[in-house]
């Protein structure tokens, strides 16, 4: 499949699950090749770890894309592509716009206080006052309710008014802890 016949996942989109039916279901959100349906039916019964297809439209075709099924949790699945995809925006993680309260420690140890813009698994954005510049490390606390998530950041991107951070070095319950809050952001959408 070339990059430009490849279909295009973004939260909320409809799409069908063949399992040897088709299945209607719904993106909630994706983390790297592991994408989160929402089940608009029973499925029949299916085991984990066979395969399925997710089909897609894109570009008005249909288009099926080859994943292995995981365990289903009441209405939600989710399905590990094991095709290539091209995801409807350049990240890898669902993305949701979750204020938290943030601090940013540079080299120098300068430390000041933001707010996130939006959380996902791979970077957040935070609202700049004029801090950070683009390739800088950095370490990040944010505060999610009473948890800290601590971790080592890079200015991907700089504006006027934010700075785009990925993340560099994150303890894995905290990068599913940022998974969980982008999903529960995209299951109420």
């Amino acid at each position: 499949m070339t990059v430009s016949t490849l279909p295009q996942l973004v939260e909320g989109q409809a799409a069908a699950l063949d399992v040897g039916v088709s299945v209607p279901c719904r993106v909630i959100g994706f983390s790297g090749s592991d994408v989160v349906l929402a089940l608009g039916a029973a499925l029949p019964e299916v085991l984990e770890g066979h395969v399925a297809y997710l089909l897609v439209e894109s570009g008005g075709k249909l288009q099926a894309v080859r994943g292995k099924l995981g365990a289903p949790v009441g209405d939600e699945l989710v399905l590990r592509l094991t095709d290539d995809i091209r995801l409807g925006q350049r990240r890898l993680f669902s993305r949701a716009p979750v204020p938290l309260p943030a601090r940013l420690t540079d080299s120098a140890g300068r430390t000041w206080s933001t707010v996130t813009r939006d959380v996902s698994a791979g970077g957040v954005r935070v609202a700049r006052d004029g801090e950070g510049l683009a390739g800088e490390l950095l370490e990040l606390e944010l505060q999610v309710g009473e948890y800290g998530v601590h971790a080592g950041v890079r200015v991907m991107r700089a504006t006027a008014g934010d700075l785009g951070l990925r993340f560099e070095r994150i303890e894995r319950e905290d990068r599913l802890l940022l998974t969980s809050l982008a999903l529960a952001y995209h299951r109420r959408a």
